[in-house]
């Protein structure tokens, strides 16, 4: 009841009406029946048709209530359902990333238990921001039998690439300068013709390197897609280390020699584990 007089005291224009329209309806009856009703008669059949409309719109205002509320709850039970496939679909990719990582962990386990080269794993833990980073930092140190000028190597696609040598070494970390950094200088053999030059960097990881000083006559031999290796010549590099393909050839009618561009082995930009070659005994 007490739902009731709030709704008339909310409503209170339209409740008034209301009770005018029952009251006309009612007396248009009375008006058309042959028999007669006594006052008593009378009240009591407006109070009941009044009672009617009321529970009737109070009927309606309760279904519409509570229709609004079961919506509430779908949208919320909704809603928890796409946070729950969110997290599933964030569950999914983690491990799918989990898989991938630990596919390449055993690749890069297996690299390091078969190489030919003596090594220390190390995992990189920095790089100068940008394209122009010209060093990277290693989770390896004095403490693992890290040294200065060390060669840096990868494993990419089952080749071992140059990534470059140690110049700063700490006790838990170490700095790699790369070979595309332009003070790099590595000896360089073209692996199918055999062929001498010297590599240089252009200064940023995503470029490729450049290979002078080949002699002219080495042309007609050069393939594009050739792989070019270490030549370990007066080099701290070991002999028959993958530094890259040639991608480019050029030479002058005036030039002596011969300049290659080389696409590097290595993708630098997504590199993530090393091997640090330690100097042989002998």
């Amino acid at each position: 009841m007490s739902d009731f007089f709030s709704f008339f005291r909310k409503y209170r224009e339209i409740s008034t009406l209301i009770i005018l329209i029952l009251i006309s309806s009612i007396s248009i009856g009375l008006n058309n029946s042959e028999k007669l009703i006594n006052p008593k008669e009378a009240g009591f059949t407006v109070f009941s048709a009044f009672q009617r409309g009321v529970d009737g719109i109070g009927n309606f205002f309760s279904n519409t209530v509570n229709s609004i509320n079961e919506l509430s709850e779908l949208r919320e039970a909704y809603e928890q359902l796409q946070e729950k496939v969110t997290e599933y679909s964030e569950i999914e990719r983690n491990i799918e990333e989990l898989k991938n990582e630990n596919a390449d962990l055993r690749e890069q386990l297996g690299f390091s238990k078969t190489s030919p080269y003596k090594n220390i794993p190390a995992r990189v833990i920095g790089k100068d921001p940008g394209n122009t980073f010209n060093s990277i930092i290693i989770n390896k140190g004095s403490t693992s039998g890290i040294e200065r000028n060390m060669p840096v190597i990868a494993l990419k696609d089952g080749y071992h690439g140059l990534v470059g040598k140690i110049a700063d070494v700490g006790a838990f970390t170490s700095v790699v300068i790369p070979i595309y950094d332009e003070s790099a200088y590595v000896s360089a053999r073209l692996q199918e013709s055999r062929y001498e030059g010297l590599i240089t960097g252009r200064g940023y990881s995503d470029s490729i390197l450049t290979m002078d000083y080949i002699k002219k006559i080495a042309r007609e031999h050069i393939k594009y897609g050739d792989f070019v290796i270490t030549s370990g010549m007066n080099s701290l590099f070991p002999k028959g280390i993958y530094i890259g393909r040639v991608t480019a050839i050029e030479g002058k009618e005036w030039a002596t020699s011969l300049q290659l561009e080389i696409e590097p082995v290595v993708e630098f930009t997504t590199l993530e584990y090393v091997f640090v070659l330690q100097r042989s005994e002998e």
